[in-house]
């Protein structure tokens, strides 16, 4: 689940496939804290990939 926060990005191809694997892992959690990890997980991919539009990333505090 957790990634290395210094592990430098990789291809976009490689942020994809990590993405599908955090909202798999979202999906499979058994505690909402756990799904709320996965997903701040991928927001933060998400922004790398895309940036960030207002209003289209919501906050899962």
């Amino acid at each position: 689940m957790k990634q290395n926060s210094s592990r430098p990005w990789h291809s976009p191809t490689e942020e994809l496939v990590a993405l599908m694997r955090l909202e798999e892992g979202a999906r499979r959690c058994t505690s909402r804290e756990q799904a709320r990890a996965y997903i701040r997980q991928a927001d933060q991919v998400k922004r790398h990939l895309w940036g960030t539009t207002e209003g289209t990333i919501v906050s899962h505090e």
